[in-house]
């Protein structure tokens, strides 16, 4: 797995490592499903791990285009070499798991910051945590290969339907699913903080 990211991408300046709506989202140039041509390079050394592994400064070319476009049960079948039996494994042995159900990578560990696994819909527990504000924050506990992860979740489909529909909806959906395919990410340190685990994408097939 890449992370590909804007070639002006700096790593002290966050924002400018996330691509534009003009360039990603439904029916952009980096969407799901899209399978893709582009030149990228790896990263500067100021650039720090865990996420340096994956990370690419994508360049600029004539050349790049969209190669084909997939359905998920699709995509869930190209990508499983990229599936890995425990969440422990996705992250290369080295996913610290609090007593609290939180996981993370200690920042600057030479590790995998992208992942994924596949689970029963039994394995994925959804709750509504709320932050002051009335801010509305979906998270997600995951019991795998014996031990409950409490992730946040970040994958944008996911959050759409929590949203727009409520959460027994969106737990309706999943229950309903064979399995799910689930990608999950490091978020990127932060003053003291570790890099903790998340959910990226929930595929249901």
């Amino acid at each position: 797995m890449i992370r590909p990211e804007p070639h002006s991408a700096n790593a002290a300046v966050e924002a400018s490592r996330f691509w534009k709506a003009k360039d990603a989202g439904p029916g952009k140039f980096f969407s799901v499903g899209n399978r893709l041509q582009f030149d990228a390079e790896l990263p500067p050394a100021a650039f720090p791990f865990p996420h340096a592994t994956e990370d690419r400064l994508v360049l600029q070319q004539p050349n790049a285009k969209i190669l084909d476009q997939h359905t998920v049960a699709e995509i869930a079948q190209i990508v499983q070499p990229s599936v890995s039996p425990t969440l422990l494994h996705a992250f290369g042995g080295q996913l610290v798991r609090a007593n609290s159900g939180k996981a993370y990578v200690p920042a600057d560990t030479a590790t995998s910051s992208l992942g994924a696994i596949e689970v029963l819909p039994g394995a994925i527990h959804l709750y509504e945590d709320n932050l002051p504000g009335n801010k509305r924050r979906l998270r997600a506990v995951l019991q795998h290969a014996g031990l409950g992860y409490d992730l946040s979740v970040t994958a944008d489909a996911a959050k759409e339907r929590f949203l727009a529909n409520g959460l027994p909806a969106l737990v309706a959906e999943i229950q309903q699913a064979a399995r799910l395919h689930v990608r999950v990410g490091l978020a990127r340190a932060f003053n003291d903080a570790p890099c903790y685990a998340q959910v990226n994408g929930l595929y249901f097939l």
